[in-house]
């Protein structure tokens, strides 16, 4: 791969998580033309660049697959637009690394409901926007 390449590669799913979170916390919904437009273009640079296995990017498709699964056995108790928005960031980031965004995310979002929990400031039945825990993930693993 180009020098420079990695680090636009690498920010692509920074920018959709980012773009999302904000609609994510504040309407609890995500933006389906954004999926489409990153979906579409990590395909292509995937196609392009070859920067990661389709093996790989199939297993990173695969995290948010299961979420969506999961989504639909929970009758939506796991949003439909996570799910889909981690079939997108596997198209970028391949099965490990996007495992280890979805495990990171959800470590972050447990936390926090602990905090909630704790703080009686709400019950189990809750409903908190993950997408930010998720960008948060990210940034984090941008950083370390």
């Amino acid at each position: 791969m180009k020098p420079g390449w990695e680090c636009f590669i690498y920010g692509m799913p920074g920018v959709l998580l980012a773009w999302n979170a904000w609609q994510d916390f504040k309407k609890r919904e995500i933006l389906p033309l954004s999926l489409w437009i990153f979906l579409a273009g990590g395909l292509l640079l995937n196609g392009a660049l070859r920067y990661q296995s389709w093996e790989s990017l199939a297993g990173g498709v695969s995290i948010g697959a299961v979420m969506l699964v999961f989504s639909w056995a929970t009758r939506g108790g796991i949003g439909w637009g996570d799910g889909l928005l981690l079939c997108v960031t596997g198209v970028y980031l391949g099965f490990l690394e996007n495992l280890g965004l979805l495990l990171w995310g959800l470590l972050l979002c447990a936390i926090f409901s602990a905090g909630i929990l704790l703080t009686n400031r709400g019950d189990r039945k809750k409903e908190i926007p993950f997408l930010p825990f998720l960008l948060a993930a990210y940034l984090g693993g941008l950083l370390l």
